[in-house]
């Protein structure tokens, strides 16, 4: 009970965050079973944690993309009011936005992140990183700071997450499905619209309006609220705190747009087009 207590007080691990993350853990195990030990051969019994864990990213991007989009752009009319003003996005809970960061925060603490690490084809330095920022910042997002945001941090952005959680399936250095897909002409298909669908996603999204959004909408809106709105008036929302996502707002900007660069290289790459090498007669 004292643990439990530890995690709502200072992460904000809500039964809501508990559910989301226990159903992800517990799909990651059963799936594990079954493609390791219940299916004839073939990629999935030879990468059953990788190939668990995309089966799961695409349903779950699937449904905060379409929750966040829809509270991002179409909110409904009782919905609409919320985020009229820098104190009301930064401060006041924004009811979709709040669900959406509880659900973040669950998968990342309970099985997102310890799959990063225990789970060998998954396991990059980077990616660990982005997703402990990313738990930090729905951590505060259930407090409430930011769920006005969140609609969009994590929610429609993952429009992009929705094929990159197949693409990811076949990336080279997964060897045993990057060699299947080869022998395989509908998983071929499948990916390559998967890989078009990312890219045309991915750089308006991410590396172009994620960064927008930070720059020209989230900070001046935290340097308002700082600025205008006394300290003792937020106590749930100290300047630390704030410049502290100003912070993580940066680096995962900066991270997209680098991420961003990779992607449009490789769009150039298939395109043909580019700097060509020439050799000295």
């Amino acid at each position: 009970m004292l643990l439990w207590d530890l995690a709502v007080a200072h992460l904000g691990v809500t039964p809501l965050a508990m559910r989301w993350g226990c159903g992800c853990l517990g799909a990651q195990l059963a799936l594990y079973g079954l493609f390791a030990h219940a299916l004839p051969a073939g990629p999935w019994t030879k990468l059953p944690g990788l190939t668990a864990h995309q089966a799961i990213c695409f349903p779950l991007m699937l449904y905060l993309a379409v929750v966040g989009v829809q509270a991002w752009l179409l909110a409904p009319p009782e919905i609409a009011g919320y985020g009229a003003t820098a104190r009301s996005r930064v401060l006041e809970e924004h009811p979709i936005g709040s669900v959406l960061s509880q659900i973040v925060l669950g998968e990342l603490l309970l099985w997102d992140i310890p799959c990063s690490l225990f789970v060998a084809d998954l396991r990059e330095g980077l990616m660990v990183a982005h997703h402990i920022g990313m738990a930090i910042v729905a951590s505060s997002s259930t407090r409430p700071l930011f769920s006005f945001y969140a609609t969009f941090f994590f929610g429609a952005i993952e429009v992009s997450g929705v094929p990159l959680s197949i693409v990811d399936l076949f990336h080279p250095k997964h060897k045993h499905w990057a060699e299947y897909e080869k022998t395989a002409p509908r998983f071929a298909a499948v990916n390559e619209a998967a890989r078009i669908c990312f890219a045309a996603a991915y750089l308006p999204l991410r590396a172009c309006y994620f960064p927008w959004v930070v720059a020209m909408h989230a900070i001046p809106d935290i340097l308002e609220v700082i600025n205008q709105i006394p300290a003792d008036e937020r106590p749930h929302a100290p300047d630390l705190a704030l410049y502290g996502v100003i912070t993580f707002g940066v680096a995962f900007s900066v991270l997209q747009i680098y991420w961003g660069v990779l992607v449009f290289k490789q769009v150039l790459k298939v395109l043909g087009v580019g700097p060509k090498s020439t050799k000295k007669a």
